[in-house]
């Protein structure tokens, strides 16, 4: 695969514009805070119910009575949860920064950087962005639900090659089953240990599984928590 050569144009950035952030942190701030004054009130009304747990917390809760209490703490907790509730919705949206010369991943206060020169592929795989080496290895797998049109856009201004088809390579993945002959111990092992990762919902331990089995030459995509692969080291049909 080809790529053209890196363009001379500044960096473009895709994620939450700061209308959007601000909105968020708005939002989450007004309904922290509302949640907060009225906590008291809902707990009073749930220590009435006997098959709510937690009965002892929340007649303690329900027993704060004036309006210092209400109005100012308990709205002021309620106020950093929504501020801490707004900084992990922001965290967890995918940031991308394109350039002429990288392509920079940026989630969970964490980042990845990816130059011009090792990327030969980009594509949307539902709704995960992938970016593929010359080996056919995914280089990064990353979820990405914003504004999938302006990231094609910047990816094609500053030159790198789109598959508009998606994941050029979808014809050479094999559905995975425990054992499978075709892979080595230690592979089935990781791929063993990542579908309890999937079923469990735990996106971390399974990205990494995910890294580990590349390490081996083997690519993995998911359906759900059925598990696919194939080799990286071969040509797309």
């Amino acid at each position: 695969m080809s790529v053209s050569r890196p363009s001379s144009q500044k960096p473009t950035v895709i994620g939450f514009p700061f209308i959007i952030r601000a909105l968020i942190f708005i939002g989450c701030t007004i309904l922290g805070i509302a949640l907060g004054y009225f906590i008291p009130m809902i707990a009073q009304w749930a220590a009435t119910l006997p098959w709510i747990p937690f009965q002892g917390p929340l007649k303690l809760i329900s027993s704060f009575s004036g309006a210092w209490v209400t109005t100012v703490v308990t709205s002021i907790l309620g106020l950093l949860v929504g501020l801490w509730f707004a900084e992990e919705v922001i965290k967890d949206t995918l940031r991308v920064v394109v350039s002429g010369e990288m392509i920079r991943l940026e989630k969970d206060g964490g980042g990845q950087e990816l130059s011009f020169e090792n990327i030969s592929m980009v594509f949307l795989d539902g709704k995960q962005l992938v970016l593929l080496g010359h080996a056919g290895q995914e280089l990064a797998r990353e979820k990405y639900e914003w504004a999938s049109e302006r990231i094609v856009s910047a990816l094609t201004a500053h030159g790198y090659a789109w598959s508009p088809d998606g994941d050029p390579y979808k014809g050479q993945y094999h559905r995975w089953v425990h054992d499978t002959p075709d892979l080595p111990p230690a592979v089935n092992a990781l791929l063993k240990a990542r579908e309890k990762a999937l079923k469990k919902e735990d996106g971390r331990e399974a990205k990494e599984l995910r890294s580990e089995a590349a390490k081996h030459g083997v690519v993995v995509r998911d359906e759900e928590t059925r598990q696919y692969w194939r080799m990286q080291a071969t040509e797309p049909r």
